[in-house]
């Protein structure tokens, strides 16, 4: 196998592999500390965006930033990515929703969870990061 470094990612390089995926892991803290959730998403411009029930999410929303991360990872070949988003998170107004479904580009983020989905949440990036596997250039390289 062959030895690997990792690279950062840059932004675009970040929001390419963003626009690939569909489920993200939304990562709050709540009562009881901090949790870490899967959620449908999709990119509207540079934001996130997924929709939920009432429950904990969302009042956490509410509670201060929160980060959002996506990744995909080869547990064959050793190689992978991860995307993280730091930011804040608040509920899309009713009058707001044409335009930001608009932004999205294709189809809205789906929940595969039975329910009433009809709270609308986007994420907006203070800080946006990613990291890639990569293998060596060289040898030299991994000296330095």
């Amino acid at each position: 196998m062959p030895r690997r470094i990792l690279e950062e990612l840059s932004w675009d390089e970040c929001y390419t592999l963003l626009r690939q995926r569909v489920i993200g892991r939304l990562v709050y803290q709540d009562k009881l500390g901090l949790a870490a959730v899967p959620v449908t998403y999709a990119v509207a411009g540079n934001s996130i965006v997924f929709r939920s029930e009432a429950g904990s999410k969302v009042r956490a929303l509410h509670e201060g930033d929160i980060a959002f991360q996506v990744d995909d990872i080869d547990t064959v070949s050793h190689a992978g990515w991860s995307v993280l988003i730091r930011g804040a998170a608040e509920e899309v107004d009713y009058e707001r929703l044409s335009e930001l479904i608009g932004e999205i580009g294709g189809a809205p983020p789906q929940p595969w969870k039975k329910g009433t989905h009809d709270i609308w949440v986007v994420i907006t990036p203070k800080v946006v990061s990613g990291r890639r596997l990569a293998d060596f250039a060289s040898e030299e390289a991994w000296l330095f």
